[in-house]
């Protein structure tokens, strides 16, 4: 069975004969709030229980910086690919939106000690064992090139059939074992790690990078005008009456009959009844929770869900430098620095002034584990030194910086999950996204094409509401 989420998320859930629910919602993410707004306009009593004094999850603007400036900790891009957050943003809350372009030839690539600017970039100029025909061709071809038989397969067949030929085909892949496999060398793989971002990806599933590879993710992308957590709160008109802040969910009990979820807020521990339960925070802080009637296939799944690092630093300066001396706008520029990643982002800037924000590193996986262990002030200083190699103006423009490690969040447990090989064509990714007789759960994990994204939750929640609506708990309508 295949459901037309978007639909759903735009119509509302159906017409049903099934009983009306009392439905409590773990979580007030994209996947919480949106589950929980289908199933309250179906007639269903919904209560939400968050442990944060907020909403979003892992959307969250930091707004610590002068005027009206701000900084996305957490998603600052959507691409217009994503259908069910692109109605959301536009079309049910009319949210203002603009360009977020990722590529601009003025940023750099700073590599080996040396700077270049991008459009001067050229794998000569640097230390790389190429072999001769890796050398003929730019770095984008050569990787388009290592991966063609996929895209043949993503070009000769219909979408459905590609997908299930790349899932049978190609899921036992890491990505690094994929491109060696092709014939890469390793100085082919020391070029395009940095240059494309690959290196915290190397040791994941092959198919999971590809499909966002084909489906150019970064292509077209927006950013909301007045920051992104106006997205969440959009839903407070509708929800927020029946969210409960600051309610730490420690166990949830289950019968024949009903779903008991304890929860603590303050110093009292409280209890709600309900007939279902969606569980939308991520499987990694499940570990921490006391669900009962899970089988361990169900349990395996939680504990193999594997959830990435990463983290953001961004510095305000006193003028936009990379603008008056550089004329970037946006984009970022790729180093094998510490700071690994640095980001122009037209978002947050407020053009009053002369003073600006970026982020001075952005890292992920093992790139942003030196990070971790640094007090906040030193990590800022650190990613200072870095910053300067390239940018000297930074150094006497700096005023201050603020940073957030995903790892270190008790609510988020990392970035994103990511697959691994073998976990998105077996029964693992089926355990992943089950239900267990009255708990449900809806996050962006329970999603195969958009893992990390807020369309994966989306379409999660939209999945999980229409099931529990219908009444159905044997069939799983939501696979895709």
């Amino acid at each position: 069975m295949t459901l037309d989420v978007l639909d759903l998320l735009r119509d509302g859930l159906p017409d049903s004969s099934a009983p009306r629910r009392r439905i409590v919602v773990v979580g007030a993410g994209m996947a919480g709030l949106t589950a929980a707004m289908l199933l309250k306009d179906a007639g269903h009593e919904v209560t939400i229980l968050e442990g944060q004094n907020r909403l979003g999850g892992r959307i969250l603007t930091h707004r610590g910086f002068a005027g009206d400036m701000y900084g996305e900790f957490g998603a600052m891009r959507f691409p217009q690919q994503h259908p069910l957050v692109s109605w959301l943003i536009e079309e049910k809350f009319k949210l203002a939106t603009r360009p977020f372009p990722m590529y601009d030839e003025d940023t750099f690539v700073y590599l080996q000690g040396k700077g270049v600017r991008r459009r001067d970039f050229s794998a000569d100029q640097f230390s790389f064992d190429l072999r001769p025909g890796e050398a003929d061709k730019a770095p984008h071809e050569l990787l388009r090139h290592t991966v063609q038989p996929l895209i043949d397969i993503m070009e000769q067949e219909d979408e459905a059939k590609a997908w299930h030929r790349l899932l049978t085909d190609y899921d036992r892949y890491t990505l690094l074992g994929y491109l060696k496999e092709r014939g890469l060398s390793d100085g082919a793989l020391a070029m395009l790690g940095p240059l494309f971002n690959l290196e915290g990806r190397y040791h994941f599933s092959l198919v999971e990078w590809f499909s966002h590879f084909y489906e150019d993710v970064f292509g077209h992308l927006v950013y909301i005008v007045d920051g992104a957590d106006t997205l969440p709160r959009a839903f407070e008109p509708m929800l927020m009456d029946d969210i409960r802040l600051g309610a730490l969910v420690h166990g949830v009990d289950q019968t024949d009959s009903e779903v008991r979820v304890h929860y603590r807020a303050g110093r009292r521990t409280q209890t709600i009844t309900a007939d279902e339960c969606i569980v939308t925070v991520p499987f990694a802080s499940l570990r921490h929770m006391e669900i009962q009637g899970l089988d361990p296939d169900k349990w395996y799944a939680i504990r193999n869900t594997y959830y990435g690092r990463a983290h953001k630093l961004f510095m305000q300066f006193s003028e936009r430098w990379w603008e008056s001396a550089y004329g970037i706008t946006h984009g970022l520029t790729v180093t094998d620095l510490a700071i690994r990643n640095i980001v122009y982002p037209p978002a947050g800037q407020d053009t009053r002034f002369r003073k600006g924000v970026m982020i001075a590193s952005y890292c992920w996986e093992q790139d942003s584990m030196p990070y971790t262990p640094l007090a906040g002030e030193e990590s800022v200083m650190q990613a200072l030194e870095d910053l300067v190699k390239i940018h000297p103006e930074a150094r006497d423009t700096f005023e201050f910086g603020v940073y957030k490690d995903w790892a270190l969040d008790w609510f988020a447990c990392g970035i994103g999950p990511l697959f691994r090989a073998f976990e998105m064509s077996e029964t693992f990714y089926e355990d992943v996204i089950r239900p267990v007789n009255r708990v449900w759960f809806a996050n962006d994990a329970c999603d195969r094409r958009h893992r990390r994204w807020v369309e994966g939750a989306l379409k999660a929640a939209v999945k999980n509401a229409y099931a529990i609506h219908e009444g159905l708990r044997d069939e799983m309508p939501w696979k895709d």
